[in-house]
């Protein structure tokens, strides 16, 4: 909210990338709007969490919106015949947002089992709020590219989060038993 005062007083724009906005609505029950309101134009992503094939918005006023369209256009932007994926995003909006608090209690349950199992690796768990976990492997310098590979070779998937960490990611197409046998897994690889 400060921020945005300040912004507003230097006329600053502020922009959300609300890549995950679905997310953190599901874990503090704040509607978007709410998150929105502090901000001149905020990006939703109908894949993330919602489990569209592809797609994302943009959503401002109707002045950044007409900007925005002739910017799209000067770059070369655009897309024909895009009914099929806003039929995607469409039906992600009708169907999945009422579900993805079940992605951050998987995320949450992932960080639980390692945390209870190995202590090479750490996770706050108080960060772990939605659907992703970062796990700390302590040393700045260790390669994670290895540790991804390895345990990718064992079947799960992970990415790299910040300097020394991994990430991962629950979402729509893991069951809570595939996120409880992925974490046994890395919790036994780290052992």
């Amino acid at each position: 909210k400060e921020l945005s005062a300040l912004a507003r007083e230097h006329d600053i724009h502020l922009h959300l990338d609300g890549a995950r906005l679905w997310n953190a609505c599901a874990a503090t029950g704040l509607a978007p709007q709410e998150y929105a309101q502090y901000f001149d134009t905020v990006s939703i992503c109908f894949s993330k969490g919602l489990g569209a094939p592809v797609g994302s918005a943009i959503c401002a006023s109707k002045a950044l919106i007409t900007k925005a369209h002739r910017m799209r256009k000067i770059w070369g932007g655009g897309m024909r015949q895009a009914g099929i994926i806003a039929a995607g995003a469409l039906y992600a909006l009708e169907n999945n947002r009422d579900r993805i608090i079940e992605d951050n209690k998987k995320a949450r349950r992932f960080a639980e089992i390692i945390s209870s199992i190995t202590s090479k690796v750490t996770i706050d768990l108080e960060a772990v709020q939605t659907n992703i976990v970062l796990l700390n492997l302590h040393d700045g310098n260790d390669d994670v590219s290895k540790h991804i590979d390895a345990i990718g070779k064992k079947g799960v998937r992970v990415s790299e989060g910040k300097k020394g960490m991994l990430r991962a990611i629950a979402h729509l197409d893991v069951t809570m038993e595939q996120c409880e046998e992925a974490a046994h897994i890395i919790a036994n690889y780290f052992a």
